[in-house]
């Protein structure tokens, strides 16, 4: 396994809420030194929280997934045998919708979802 990837691509989602999250924070921080009166000092400390916690809640999340993983009642792939995420919808093609799958967090392949 590769515990760097598999980190990677499930943890990406939190760090991009929370680098935008401290983003718009700086953001409506600055607008609020322009001159404003104090509602974006208060918009930008609740923006920040609220991207944060999140953040936070996606990494819980992605974390459980991986414990139920290791405990052998989680989704795997059928090729490496690593965690999957989230199941996506499969695409059209010619009028024919393909079967909704899982993406490996190990080696990013597509495992189909089956009932």
């Amino acid at each position: 396994m590769h515990w760097g990837t598999i980190a990677i691509r499930g943890l990406w989602p939190a760090a991009f809420l929370m680098t935008g999250a401290t983003t718009l924070a700086l953001l409506a921080r600055t607008l609020d030194d322009a001159g404003s009166g104090g509602t974006f000092r208060t918009m930008a400390d609740w923006i920040f929280i609220a991207g944060w916690i999140a953040a936070a809640a996606w990494s819980v999340l992605f974390v459980l997934r991986l414990r139920r993983w290791e405990a052998g009642k989680g989704p795997f792939c059928r090729s490496c045998a690593g965690p999957t995420g989230f199941v996506q919808q499969g695409r059209v093609v010619f009028g024919q919708r393909l079967a909704d799958y899982r993406r490996c967090y190990n080696c990013g392949r597509t495992t189909p979802e089956l009932l």
